[in-house]
């Protein structure tokens, strides 16, 4: 068995009452004084490291170093490794029984620190130390709120997460993230990037999932090749930007859970691939709505696998968002897009088809689009539920939207023609919602996860909506990119980032060609939505801007 496991927790920047406090750094290094200096100091060297030689010399000897056991050191360990307490060393020799899969092997990698007489760690201060690795062992910085922690080990707190057995030997490896901190009343959504350090490039064939009820969702997103090094080491905020922001443009979903999801099992023949490079990046959103206590919350996946090779097609996911929906206060409101792929050169066999709103939403449904742009067969009821077995009269987006599984045959469609998706909200709040990424902001998202299927017919291509056909060359491009529109006409062409604000607009006027620049735009994956000239939209997909 390979087993990888990763600790997470949502650490809180500083607010107010934290100006006047010291550095977390300084704060990690206090203990190390208190109870670790007596054995690593200057005249007595164990384990060639001294705990006692100042805040920068210590740090320094400390942070991106190896370790001196032979056993750690041949782990791929640091002493400590910024953003991966799992690969820290000097975690796992104080961490005692704090984290069950965080400890020494003996007698390999020695006795636990500290040694009597130095009296132990208590389990706040090993969390303290623990969050600082998470953070990103920065030097300076204010990062932890240690009230929360505090209360979550003086007074207790919620943990409704049973531990789930790992995979048996040769089938696979296991993650656990956790614990992951929210205040009481309170939401937040994490990135944190993760190197499995696969020994050679794999197929999965089956997830299983152990997280807390309180979870929005859990994301494992794959990135693109290199992109990983653009992020920063430690925990991100959907709220950040840059390197400590999301990777929305940089990777791309490998699977996604709902709340109550526990496996995910793949058809017959099929997988997802997974290449030995390939990093993760990790994404939780979850909320605490107690008014009383802190949530330590603690997630738990196993990825099973096969030989690459094995598999006879490999699993996809598309997300189609339509990021322009405004949603006045007291109407009901709907919104109509299309999704198609106007540069596929295959049919999409769709195996899951799902949707995605927030609180507002009363409804979602999913049609075929004929060659006319016309509405075909209807292929999804928002109004079933979860398990698309009966029509419970309502849409549950609580608890997420039904998932229709389509499987001997998969849904068959031509991404030329593609499908329409309508979503309907009532807001019943005092503003105006928009899209965003909190449960307070609104979504529309309709999704799937599918396989190539044969090439796209020739006939197919000749008898498309015109008005659907738009082409970019290059895609991907560096500074300028030409638009090709099978039609002729008045158009509005849109470019998007992934939070869904608008970024560039081009004006087309009786034309069927236009050039886009980059300008100041950030490499990346963008948005673009085609109007008509009534403001309708006729095309919408992904564009990629190359660093």
């Amino acid at each position: 068995m390979m087993k990888k496991n990763l600790l997470l927790s949502a650490i809180i920047f500083c607010g107010a009452h934290f100006l006047n406090a010291q550095s977390t750094w300084q704060q990690v290094y206090n203990i190390f004084q208190a109870k670790c200096s007596g054995c690593h100091n200057q005249s007595n060297f164990s384990g060639q490291l001294n705990l006692s030689a100042g805040l920068a010399a210590t740090y320094t000897a400390i942070v991106n170093k190896n370790p001196v056991n032979p056993a750690a050191l041949s782990k791929g360990d640091k002493r400590i490794a910024p953003g991966d307490p799992h690969r820290s060393f000097l975690l796992r020799k104080i961490n005692d029984s704090l984290d069950m899969d965080n400890g020494i092997v003996k007698p390999q990698e020695g006795d636990v620190m500290p040694s009597p007489p130095n009296p132990a760690l208590s389990k706040y201060e090993i969390e303290l130390v623990r969050q600082w690795i998470f953070a990103g062992a920065p030097q300076t910085g204010m990062l932890v709120d240690t009230a929360v922690i505090n209360e979550y080990y003086t007074i207790g707190g919620i943990n409704n997460v049973t531990a789930l057995a790992p995979p048996a030997a040769g089938t696979g490896f296991q993650v656990h993230l956790g614990k992951i901190f929210v205040p009481k009343g309170t939401e937040t959504e994490i990135f944190i990037k993760y190197n499995p350090k696969l020994p050679d490039t794999t197929e999965v064939i089956q997830l299983a999932l152990a997280q807390p009820p309180q979870s929005h969702h859990f994301v494992i997103y794959k990135f693109f090749p290199g992109q990983d090094i653009n992020f920063a080491q430690g925990f991100r905020y959907n709220s950040g930007t840059g390197p400590n922001g999301p990777s929305h443009g940089s990777a791309d979903a490998l699977c996604a859970f709902a709340p109550q999801q526990t496996l995910h099992t793949l058809p017959p023949t099929t997988a997802y691939l997974l290449e030995k490079k390939a990093i993760f990046d990790l994404n939780l959103h979850i909320l605490n709505p107690s008014p009383d206590s802190v949530l330590a919350a603690e997630i738990y996946f196993n990825m099973y696998t096969q030989p690459v090779g094995t598999a006879q097609k490999y699993m996809y996911r598309r997300n189609f968002p339509d990021l322009s929906i405004v949603l006045p206060p007291g109407d009901t409101t709907s919104y109509n897009d299309i999704a198609t792929d106007s540069s596929a050169s295959n049919l999409w066999e769709i195996w899951i088809l799902y949707t995605h709103t927030h609180r507002f939403g009363i409804d979602y449904d999913v049609w075929q689009r004929n060659p006319d742009g016309s509405q075909g067969n209807q292929v999804y009821e928002g109004w079933m539920d979860w398990s698309y077995t009966f029509n419970q009269g309502y849409y549950g987006w609580g608890i997420h939207a039904p998932q229709e599984h389509f499987q001997n045959p998969f849904l068959e469609i031509n991404p030329l023609e593609g499908l329409i998706h309508k979503a309907t909200w009532y807001n019943y709040g005092t503003d105006t919602a928009y899209f965003g990424l909190t449960s307070l902001d609104e979504m529309m998202v309709m999704g799937f996860e599918y396989t190539n299927g044969p090439p796209i017919p020739q006939s197919g291509i000749n008898e498309m909506n015109k008005n659907q056909f738009v082409k970019f060359f290059p895609n991907p491009f560096t500074e300028i990119s030409n638009v090709l529109i099978n039609n002729t006409g008045n158009y509005q062409l849109k470019l998007y980032d992934m939070f869904g604000k608008e970024v560039s607009s081009y004006a087309i006027h009786n034309s069927n060609s236009a050039v886009i620049h980059r300008g100041n735009l950030a490499g990346g994956i963008y948005l673009y939505k085609l109007f008509d000239e009534k403001n309708s939209s006729l095309s919408s997909g992904k564009i990629v801007i190359a660093e």
